[in-house]
C-alpha cells in the first residue's frame, strides 16, 4: 500500500527536484506538491498525508505556521522542516513543532534515508491500538536543538571538544547530569570533575549525544507526579542501564558506533513511560495499580490498560526524530527482542540485557525480564554470567 507524502516549497524547481529524486520509490510513495502553506492545507482537506515536508522560509504562511497547522489537523502525520543551516534561530523555533529537520541543500540519499526510516516505523506501529495511543498524546517532546548543534559540530572535519563543551553548558540540566555520570564510582576517577570540558573528554561523544536527548526529554516532564512513579528513580535506572549496556558492548568488542548507539538507546529506553504518564496520567496510574495488585509485569498491565506499551510509544517518538534504526529498534523491543528482525549482537541485545540485569540486581522487578530463548537464538547464552558479574561490579560501585 502506497503512503502519501506532500512537499511544500515556493520554489517550483525544488519541488521538481524532490519528485525526480523519489522516482525510484514511487511504488511506495504517492507524491504531491504545493507551492505554499494555503495550497498545502487545501490538499490536506481532501487527502490524508503520512508525511509533510515543508521549506522553512516561504512567503505568506511560513513553514513553522504550516507545520503547526498540520500538527493540529493531523497529529499522526510526520512533520519535516527543510532549511539552510544559517537560519539557526528559526530552526530552533521550528523544532518545537516538527519531528525532524533536514538541512538544505538536501542530498538525495538523506531524503531517501529519512523516508525509508519513517516507512520502517510501520514495523513498530503496525498495531492499530498503538497508533491510537500515540494519536492521543497531545504533548510530545520537541526535537532538542542542542543535539542538532552537537551533531553539526561533530560533522566538521576537525570537531572541537571545547565547542561541544560550550554547547553543553547552555543547558544546566544536561551539564548537571553529565557531571553526575562522569563522577559516578563506576568510572573510577581519582578526583571529582567539575569542569564541563573535562567531563566531555571523559564521558565520550556517545554519552554527550545521549544526554542531549535524554536530559531534554526528562526536563519536559519533570513536574509529572503519580503514586508509585518516581522521575528520579527512572533517571537513575536509565543512567545505570546505559553504563551496563556500554560495558556489555565493550566486552563483546563491538564497533564504537554500535557502542554509542547502545548508550543512547539505554538512556532513552523508558521515555515512553514519561510520555504516557504526562499525557494520560489516569490510565498510567491505573496500569501502576494493576501491576501491583495482580503482581504482573508492568508491560502486561500497560497492554491491558492501553493496548500498547511504553516501548512502542517511545520508539515512535525516536523514529520520528530520525534517530538511527538501531536505536529505535532497541527501544521498541527492549522487552521483546525476539520480535526484531536482526538476530545478531547489537544495541537491542545490550539494552535488553542491561535493563533486565539492572532491575534484577536492584530487585525492582518481581518477574525476570531476560529472554533466554532470544540469547540462545543469537548464540550468546553462555556470555550471560560474564555480563551479570560485570553488572554486579558496576552497580556495587554505584551504591552510596
Amino acid at each position: 500500500m502506497k503512503r502519501n507524502i506532500l512537499f511544500v516549497d515556493d520554489n517550483p524547481v525544488l519541488l521538481e527536484f524532490y519528485s525526480t529524486v523519489l522516482k525510484s520509490v514511487r511504488d511506495s510513495w504517492e507524491i504531491s506538491t504545493a507551492t505554499g502553506g494555503e495550497e498545502a492545507l487545501q490538499l490536506m482537506a481532501d487527502t490524508t498525508f503520512d508525511v509533510v515536508v515543508s521549506d522553512l522560509d516561504m512567503p505568506g504562511m511560513d513553514g513553522v505556521q504550516l507545520i503547526r497547522e498540520v500538527r493540529q489537523r493531523s497529529p499522526r502525520t510526520s512533520r519535516i522542516i527543510l532549511s539552510g543551516l544559517q537560519d539557526q534561530k528559526r530552526i530552533a523555533e521550528s523544532l518545537s513543532e516538527t519531528h525532524q529537520f533536514i538541512a538544505k541543500p538536501c542530498k538525495p540519499r538523506v531524503l531517501k534515508a529519512t523516508l525509508a526510516r519513517i516507512g520502517g516505523l510501520d514495523a513498530y506501529l503496525n498495531d492499530e491500538k498503538l497508533r491510537s495511543v500515540v494519536g492521543r498524546l497531545e504533548s510530545l517532546p520537541s526535537f532538542p536543538s542542542l543535539y542538532l548543534e552537537i551533531m553539526q559540530e561533530l560533522a566538521n572535519e576537525d570537531p572541537s571538544i571545547e565547542k561541544i563543551a560550550g554547547i553543553v553548558v547552555k543547558d544546566p540540566g544536561m551539564t548537571a547530569k553529565m557531571l553526575q555520570i562522569v563522577n559516578s564510582a563506576s568510572l573510577g576517577l581519582a578526583r571529582k570533575i567539575t569542569s564541563p570540558l573535562e567531563a566531555v573528554q571523559y564521558v565520550g561523544m556517545g554519552t554527550v549525544r545521549s544526554l542531549a536527548l535524554s536530559a531534554h526529554i526528562f526536563s519536559c516532564f519533570e513536574h509529572t507526579e503519580l503514586k508509585g512513579f518516581s522521575m528520579s528513580q527512572l533517571w537513575d535506572h536509565a543512567m545505570k542501564t546505559s553504563l551496563l549496556a556500554q560495558k556489555l558492548m565493550t566486552l563483546e568488542r563491538a564497533d564504537n558506533a554500535l557502542v554509542e548507539d547502545a548508550c543512547i538507546a539505554a538512556m532513552l529506553h523508558d521515555v515512553g513511560k514519561l510520555m504516557l504518564a504526562n499525557n494520560l496520567p489516569e490510565q498510567f496510574q491505573q496500569a501502576i495499580n494493576l501491576a501491583a495488585e495482580r503482581q504482573i509485569p508492568f508491560t502486561q498491565a500497560e497492554q491491558e490498560v492501553f493496548g500498547a506499551t511504553h516501548a512502542g510509544v517511545g520508539a515512535c517518538l525516536l523514529g520520528l526524530w530520525g534517530l538511527p534504526s538501531t536505536i529505535v529498534e532497541a527501544v521498541a523491543f527492549h522487552h521483546t527482542p525476539r520480535m526484531a528482525e536482526a538476530k545478531v549482537l547489537g544495541p537491542l541485545t545490550a539494552v535488553h540485557v542491561a535493563n533486565a540485569l539492572e532491575h534484577e540486581l536492584h530487585e525492582t522487578e518481581q518477574h525476570s525480564t531476560l529472554d533466554l530463548d532470544y540469547l540462545t537464538s543469537i548464540g550468546l547464552q553462555d556470555r550471560l554470567e560474564t555480563w551479570r558479574t560485570n553488572a554486579e561490579i558496576i552497580l556495587r560501585s554505584e551504591k552510596p
